[in-house]
């Protein structure tokens, strides 16, 4: 990675750790719990590699190209702004042509299908890729996987690394039948508001010292906000806001990102009404299955019933769509005394908690912003952190919640666009 883009790069202080890194034909795994940050953490790892040269391959089983790609503009970005690299675009350019993405969210994953499509990629499009990544690996699909990737990256001769979803409450660790096979191993831990990574070896685990943030993976800083997050403001021309642009605050949103020249993408479907069309997105039946949520468990979480009804399943799935490419999300709504928010809004408030996205309510009652901090909701003063974001709520917002976003792009965009 070129040296300007290092300086809150975890992968700076990371190289130093793991010495010469990952050998050809060996494999290297990071392990966390959801939506602690092991596809962030990958996504750096393949950059560092990227803009080497050196060819990739990045393999998702759970998200589709789209947003495999989102997490690379939202990783390279927050990279660029914290070395304030010269040349953006041409370092990215440079990403992209040695990067190819291939996503398995519509069928089964198997090895044995990975190794055709590497030759087929070999013969069909000359892409001999030097790392492979594959991103959403379970703990319980070790066994029958990680024998054959160990087998195959031997074959090919490179190195890959992988994200392993783990159950345990406490420190992550890798499975013992996974120690024969694996070279390297990282584990991710939310601490808070940051997180703490680990080096993991059979004998045990070394904690090295720094923090991540937990949207970027960046190394936290000495500019940090009262959180202990690295602020690192971006600008709007960078910038997607993810919604569904329903009347309400969702419109809302969509009104003030024109005005600040932030991109859209609201997503609709099939029989969907929508008040704010700029950017719109229909999702097939196939992409919102991908969203697709128990009814009875979104019941037994926001404590309350949704009928079976096809429209407000879609409407949750949809949701699903617009945090799930999202670092940060805002909402405006009511906070119940129960911690959730209320209407179906409160899904999208469930999936950030669940997720540990950086999320941010505006309660209409009490004309304040709130921000869930893993166990509470603490009052703070939020702005734009992430080139990707999502802003939804409540179909009725208030005079204060109508000010509350317009004043939230100002405090986070203004000082951009005078300089």
């Amino acid at each position: 990675m070129p040296q300007e883009l290092y300086k809150r790069s975890p992968m700076r202080i990371l190289n130093q750790h793991l010495g010469e890194g990952l050998n050809a034909g060996e494999i290297g795994v990071i392990v966390a719990k959801p939506g602690v940050g092991k596809s962030p953490l990958l996504v750096h790892i393949a950059l560092d590699a990227l803009l080497r040269e050196v060819p990739v391959l990045h393999v998702s089983l759970r998200e589709a190209v789209d947003h495999v790609r989102a997490y690379y503009d939202e990783i390279f970005g927050a990279i660029s702004r914290a070395g304030r690299i010269p040349d953006r675009a041409a370092a990215m350019v440079t990403a992209e042509r040695h990067r190819m993405i291939h996503s398995y969210l519509d069928r089964g994953f198997e090895v044995a299908h990975l190794r055709s499509n590497l030759q087929m990629l070999d013969e069909v499009a000359s892409f001999k890729p030097r790392m492979v990544v594959v991103d959403g690996l379970r703990e319980r699909d070790l066994p029958d996987h990680l024998p054959a990737l160990s087998t195959l990256a031997r074959d090919l001769g490179i190195p890959f690394w992988l994200t392993v979803r783990t159950r345990s409450s406490g420190e992550e660790e890798v499975p013992e039948s996974a120690w024969p096979h694996v070279r390297i191993a990282l584990s991710l831990t939310p601490t808070g508001r940051t997180v703490k990574l680990a080096l993991v070896t059979p004998e045990g685990r070394k904690d090295l010292p720094f923090l991540l943030d937990p949207t970027t993976m960046l190394v936290l800083g000495d500019e940090q906000d009262e959180v202990g997050r690295t602020r690192l403001a971006p600008r709007p021309s960078d910038c997607t806001l993810y919604s569904g642009g329903a009347n309400g605050a969702e419109a809302l949103f969509g009104e003030e990102a024109e005005k600040w020249g932030v991109h859209e993408v609201n997503f609709t479907f099939d029989g969907h009404k929508q008040a704010r069309t700029r950017g719109r997105y229909e999702l097939s039946p196939r992409e919102l299955a991908a969203g697709d949520v128990s009814l009875v468990y979104v019941s037994r979480r926001l404590r309350r019933t949704y009928s079976e009804g096809s429209l407000i399943r879609r409407v949750l799935q949809t949701l699903w769509h617009m945090v799930s490419r999202s670092q940060q999300i805002f909402v405006l709504g009511h906070i119940q005394e129960d911690g959730t928010v209320v209407g179906g809004t409160g899904w999208s408030v469930e999936l950030a908690k669940m997720w540990n996205k950086n999320l941010w309510v505006f309660d209409q009652q009490q004309k304040a912003w709130f921000r869930w901090d893993g166990d509470q909701w603490l009052p703070g003063t939020p702005v734009v952190e992430s080139i990707h974001l999502t802003g939804t709520g409540t179909r009725y917002p208030t005079e204060e919640g109508q000010k509350a976003v317009r004043e939230l792009y100002e405090r986070s965009f203004a000082p951009r666009v005078s300089k």
